[in-house]
């Protein structure tokens, strides 16, 4: 039997506010970063507790009943409150830890040969690297700075632009040699790495090579272990310019081809609005728009964006 006497998950309610304010499961779950499905169940799971009808349906829509316009009006502010109190609370703490969440493609390529300058600046601090490709909560305590992929829209976050990004084909200089690499059309007969996250159809697209996106051959779902696989010669993977520019530099892998295009996404720095002006918040956030300013786009930039 359900005790009434608790509120209900935290969660819930979150997602239930977000449903009610634009009365859209899929509003809901873009604003909130979950899928569609996560958000119905929640809703559901909530409606099951509370033993009262929220919502009805209004076609493909949802409509708000008038206990749930009232309950949502009363838990809005509640949470409002609580994320008030929360950033009042962190904003008087004295930071010793400092909590990175970021891709573990970006941690493994970019941030990590570059985060030893911040430590040994900053012996103070403790910094934990969260890697995972899951958004981390930072209304909720999970992080103190974000690093991530993507638009730039993070409603409740201080989001600043980080760098820019661009996408062209990478393999080891003996996989180059082995295939006499000279014309972008050779790559329809030979090993295309591929992440699930990297299309290849909008680069063949810009090199003016005429085929279809690649059906077969090795997919990662780490962008680093797919460049780690082209650097040991396993095949052509098409890299994104931050994750490869250091390997570039150091030989271990070459472009074949001068294509580039742009990626429709960006890096971008984000936190808590109350804790920018913290000192180690601030102090990261100057080190790492330090490092990003030696970020250089590609030499040869072809026209061309990768939606």
């Amino acid at each position: 039997m359900t005790d009434h006497r608790r509120p209900p998950p935290l969660g819930h309610l979150r997602v239930f506010v977000a449903a009610a304010r634009s009365e859209s499961v899929t509003a809901a779950a873009a604003e909130l970063h979950l899928t569609h499905g996560v958000v119905s169940h929640q809703l559901h799971r909530l409606q099951d507790y509370l033993g009262i009808a929220l919502f009805e349906r209004n076609g493909r829509g949802l409509k708000l009943t008038a206990a749930g316009a009232a309950y949502a009006e009363q838990v809005g502010r509640a949470l409002a409150e609580i994320g008030k109190a929360t950033e009042q609370l962190l904003a008087t703490r004295n930071y010793r830890r400092l909590r990175i969440t970021c891709m573990p493609s970006f941690a493994a390529r970019w941030l990590l040969p570059r985060l030893g300058s911040f430590i040994a600046r900053h012996p103070e601090l403790d910094v934990e690297v969260q890697s995972t490709a899951r958004l981390a909560d930072l209304q909720g305590g999970e992080a103190d700075v974000a690093l991530r992929f993507g638009s730039g829209h993070y409603p409740g976050l201080c989001c600043r632009l980080l760098m820019r990004d661009w996408y062209y084909p990478v393999c080891s200089p003996a996989f180059a040699e082995r295939h006499a690499l000279a014309e972008a059309r050779q790559l329809l007969d030979l090993p295309l790495l591929r992440s699930n996250n990297e299309l290849w159809q909008p680069w063949f697209a810009a090199a003016g090579v005429v085929g279809d996106e690649p059906q077969r051959g090795a997919v990662f779902d780490d962008s680093s272990l797919m460049l780690m696989a082209a650097a040991s010669g396993q095949g052509i993977a098409l890299a994104r310019h931050s994750l490869a520019v250091d390997d570039l530099a150091s030989g271990h892998l070459r472009r074949p081809f001068p294509t580039t295009i742009e990626s429709a996404f960006s890096y971008f720095f984000g936190c808590r609005l109350a804790d920018e002006p913290q000192t180690a918040v601030k102090a990261f956030r100057d080190w790492l728009f330090d490092e990003s300013s030696q970020y250089c786009p590609p030499e040869d930039l072809t026209v061309g964006k990768n939606a």
